[in-house]
C-alpha cells in the first residue's frame, strides 16, 4: 500500500543556487517548489516567514564571496526549517558539494536534522530535475 502522506523535500544547493524538489512517493518523480527567485532561496508561499534558530559562526574573517555564500545557505536553512516546522515535509534529502553541505549542516537545527534521511555530497545544481531524481531516488529509504 502506498503512503500518500509522506512528503520528501530534496534540497539541491551550492553556495549561490538552490531549488527544493518535492517527492510524495519513491516510485514517482519530483516537482519543483517555487522559490522567491534563483538568488533568494525562500519558498514563495512563506511570505517572509522563516524559522529562527539558524546558527553559523565563522571562525575566520571570510571574503565577500564567502559571506554571500554563508548568507545564502543560512537563508536556505531557514526555509527548510520553516517547512519542517509547518509540517510541509516529513523527511529531507540534502544534495550539495562538500563545502556547501558543511555550511548547511551547521546552519540546520537539531530538530531539523532529525528529518534528514540522506545526504549526497555532489553538485547537481546545474542538472535538470529528472537527472537529480535519478541520482537521489536510490539513496532514499523505502
Amino acid at each position: 500500500m502506498r503512503d500518500e502522506t509522506r512528503k520528501t523535500w530534496i534540497v539541491v544547493a551550492d553556495g549561490g543556487h538552490a531549488r527544493i524538489l518535492l517527492n510524495k512517493h519513491r516510485d514517482e518523480g519530483v516537482s519543483e517548489l517555487p522559490l522567491v527567485s534563483k538568488h533568494d532561496p525562500r519558498l514563495a508561499h512563506h511570505h517572509r516567514e522563516l524559522a529562527s534558530g539558524v546558527h553559523h559562526e565563522p571562525v575566520f574573517k571570510p571574503t565577500e564571496e564567502k559571506r554571500n555564500e554563508d548568507r545564502f545557505l543560512n537563508t536556505l536553512a531557514e526555509t527548510v526549517q520553516t517547512g519542517v516546522a509547518k509540517k510541509e515535509c516529513d523527511q529531507l534529502v540534502l544534495v550539495a558539494p562538500a563545502t556547501a553541505m558543511g555550511l548547511l549542516r551547521k546552519a540546520l537545527s537539531k530538530q531539523t536534522h532529525q528529518h534528514v534521511v540522506a545526504e549526497i555530497v555532489h553538485d547537481y545544481t546545474h542538472q535538470d530535475n529528472a537527472t537529480v531524481w535519478k541520482h537521489v531516488k536510490d539513496k532514499m529509504p523505502l
